[in-house]
């Protein structure tokens, strides 16, 4: 089984319940990124969003380089903000293989999804959209330091299916 799984794409993509359903399936932990953030917002000063966020993001990695099987991490790594801190805690992870799964979904259908959804005030979804969306849709891609398995998350998605893909792809290390 590949040890670390990346479940990346834009808000709204359906990350979360990809992750969710696979590691349920594969009987390992899911690392929210978005969870963490929730929880340390509920207990932090008051701290703006951002840098719970990046502490977050940070704060994936201990759990992920710990644990001595498989692990699912989600997350919206976009890669011109995030491509340099994910490459510094798949260091951490190492010696480890790893695949990236990314969730293909129109912008259109990622922003409706997006903008209809209530979530925790740390995400300030609202100006996010305002300031951040045009420019996520314009350049949301993978981030290429592991194999990428694209998965078509309009509808539901086979978890069974994607999770033989996943075993499939030849992971090697990650791409430092």
């Amino acid at each position: 089984m590949v040890p670390l799984i990346l479940v990346n794409g834009l808000p709204g993509s359906g990350k979360t319940t990809l992750a969710t359903g696979l590691g349920a399936l594969l009987d390992v932990p899911v690392i929210s990124k978005d969870a963490l953030k929730e929880a340390v917002a509920d207990v932090a000063l008051p701290v703006p969003g951002r840098a719970i966020g990046a502490a977050a993001g940070e704060m994936m990695w201990s759990p992920a380089a710990a644990m001595p099987g498989p692990v699912v991490l989600e997350s919206w790594w976009f890669k011109p903000r995030d491509l340099r801190f994910v490459e510094a805690g798949l260091r951490r992870c190492r010696p480890r293989g790893a695949v990236e799964v990314w969730c293909d979904v129109p912008a259109e259908v990622a922003l409706g999804r997006y903008a209809a959804r209530q979530r925790h005030r740390i995400h300030d979804d609202r100006r996010r959209l305002d300031e951040d969306w045009p420019r996520w849709a314009a350049e949301a891609q993978p981030l290429g330091v592991a194999p990428v398995v694209r998965v078509d998350t309009k509808a539901a998605v086979d978890l069974p299916g994607l999770a033989a893909r996943i075993a499939a792809t030849d992971q090697g290390d990650p791409v430092l």
